[in-house]
């Protein structure tokens, strides 16, 4: 584990080396420059209590070439460390995203969106701050700490050891502290996350919230988390405001040792007025380290531990990826006895045996929660732990990768997700097709009238705001036939369309050639089922008929009551169904 969050880690440094030498390089020349101004500030003290013009113009030389190297050095800092930190952020969500695409699907429907969002916003902008900047920072005053006691050991040893004992304080209170603000960390993020879903939760659900006049309630469950996160905010900043404190505390001891003791000597005479000064400007290259470098060590071991829970979180995968290229499918589908359920001890689907051959076209009927939805998903590999067997040809589903069936089996869903992009995008999902494609599958998805009054550019707005629930349907519909795949799966696809235009798109759909396909419908129209070359019957999980719309009818079985109540005057094949 320790090894694979080390890959995330490097990202950071991936063809970024230069970058970062480039910028650890000029912040010690600048720690460098720092440390000579106490020296230069010496020489014009000494100067003014008895030197000579000429020795003052050479101070006031030196004086303006260390400013000269100073501004040239904080310029190269800048480029170097900017351009180190915009590959280093980029390269790292690139990574980490990456590897969430390369999760299956079932994994990621086991997490909350809300876990991603705050890793890639509230974790993100600490490991930016305390972990990238925090190493720098570390690094320039660490060098500040080192140059400035070794100058005060050139200038007087006894004072140095002084301050390195002093010195020892705050590092005891790193120590004590750096465990418990690497916790404290952690726990903000956490509380972060479970706040974020709340309130994508809310803020989806606000129609419902508004019709139910439920906005007392709501307001005091958004409240009750506002109070959740704050307070572990609260004990965050109480940490790490106490590390500030005693931080503070050890350097205001140093402080007092190293001026009490150059005072000291000045007046011994063991030290001249010029060095005084020096060491009270080198006292602040001392101070300031001691009093930021505990808090920024903490800090950056804080980050690295959300740099641990994203790579733990990007890296997780319930079911294991089957290996095996499917190239091609010559016969078709079965179901060998496979049985499955959600939860431990319970069966959504019992028993199942199906053949689903190349080239035909299948209806899969059923009440509500009968199992319709779940044979599919089970098809498309979202759910590996299922008994008994699924086979492409002879190739069983969980030995195959996701990669190779997904060029095998297009779908088209219930819930349309519908990107803020054009209509043409969002049918092609940014890849390239020919344009007779393009135009193919607007053709039969029913997209054509769209397409005249707003053009293939047309934005469709976050999550398909501007268009209406049919129109996402087609888009989908659309997106699924211009891959080409041999088979296309239909989850009640066409339920938010019109009844003319349900008709069309199905019977558009039902006349491709070379084409498997397998539709789950509520739509019990002759019409339309007489062309299936069978229909699947389900009912509490289980197959209990197949055969053509003229088979079913004279078995006189469950198939025909479901086909007889929605000719009745409500037509409501959903509610009649499951009172069946």
């Amino acid at each position: 584990m320790k090894q694979q969050n080390n890959l995330y880690k490097k990202q950071f440094y991936k063809n970024n080396h230069i970058n970062f030498a480039g910028t650890v390089i000029t912040l010690l020349i600048f720690v460098a420059i720092q440390i000579s101004i106490a020296v230069v500030l010496q020489i014009f003290l000494d100067v003014a209590n008895g030197g000579t013009l000429k020795e003052f113009w050479r101070a006031m030389i030196i004086f303006i070439l260390v400013m000269g190297a100073m501004v040239v050095t904080q310029f190269m800092k800048r480029i170097f460390m900017n351009h180190f930190m915009k590959r280093a952020l980029q390269q790292y969500k690139n990574y980490i995203f990456g590897r969430i695409l390369n999760k299956n699907i079932n994994s990621f429907h086991k997490e909350s969106s809300s876990t991603y969002l705050s890793a890639f916003s509230n974790d993100l902008a600490s490991i930016e701050q305390n972990y990238l900047r925090g190493t720098f920072n570390i690094i320039m005053q660490g060098a500040l700490f080192l140059g400035g006691t070794a100058a005060m050991a050139y200038y007087n040893w006894k004072i140095f050891l002084c301050t390195m004992l002093a010195s020892l304080l705050p590092i005891l209170v790193s120590v004590l502290y750096g465990n418990r603000l690497t916790t404290a960390e952690t726990n903000v993020s956490e509380e972060n996350s479970t706040f974020l879903a709340l309130l994508k939760d809310l803020l989806a659900g606000f129609p419902v919230i508004k019709s139910f006049k439920v906005d007392k309630e709501i307001y005091h469950n958004f409240e009750d988390k506002n109070g959740a996160l704050e307070q572990t905010k609260k004990r965050r900043w109480d940490i790490n405001d106490s590390v500030e404190i005693l931080n503070t505390l050890a350097g205001l001891i140093v402080e007092l040792t190293v001026f009490g003791l150059g005072v000291y000597f000045a007046l011994q005479g063991v030290i001249t007025a010029g060095v005084v000064v020096a060491y009270i400007q080198l006292l602040n290259y001392v101070l300031g380290p001691i009093t930021s470098l505990g808090q920024l060590i903490v800090n950056r071991k804080a980050a690295g531990a959300l740099i641990d829970k994203i790579g733990n979180l990007a890296e997780t995968s319930e079911d294991p990826e089957g290996s095996q290229e499917l190239t091609a499918v010559e016969e078709g589908i079965i179901y060998e006895n496979v049985s499955f359920g959600y939860e431990e001890g319970s069966r959504t689907i019992k028993n199942v045996n199906l053949k689903f051959e190349k080239g035909k076209s299948y209806a899969i009927v059923g009440g509500s929660g009968s199992g319709k939805s779940t044979l599919l998903n089970l098809l498309l590999g979202y759910h590996r732990n299922y008994e008994g067997q699924i086979k492409f040809d002879n190739h069983e589903l969980r030995e195959i990768s996701s990669s190779s069936l997904y060029d095998m089996v297009s779908t088209i869903q219930q819930n349309v997700f519908v990107f803020n992009n054009s209509i043409a995008d969002n049918i092609s999902l940014l890849q390239k097709f020919d344009k007779e494609l393009l135009e193919y599958a607007i053709k039969c998805a029913g997209l054509s009238k769209l397409i005249e009054e707003k053009g293939p550019d047309y934005k469709c707005g976050e999550n398909g705001s501007n268009l209406s629930g049919g129109e996402k349907q087609r888009i989908s519909i659309a997106r699924c036939l211009i891959r080409k795949t041999p088979f296309l799966l239909m989850d009640e696809a066409t339920a938010a369309l019109d009844n003319q235009t349900s008709r069309q798109v199905e019977e558009a759909i039902l006349s491709i050639s070379n084409l498997t396909k397998i539709i789950i419908t509520h739509k019990m129209e002759e019409s339309i089922l007489r062309k299936y070359d069978q229909i699947i019957v389900m009912n509490q999980g289980m197959v209990v008929e197949q055969g053509s719309f003229e088979e079913l009818i004279e078995a006189k079985g469950y198939f025909n009551s479901l086909y007889a109540v929605t000719k009745a005057p409500s037509g409501d094949f959903e509610k009649v169904s499951v009172a069946l």
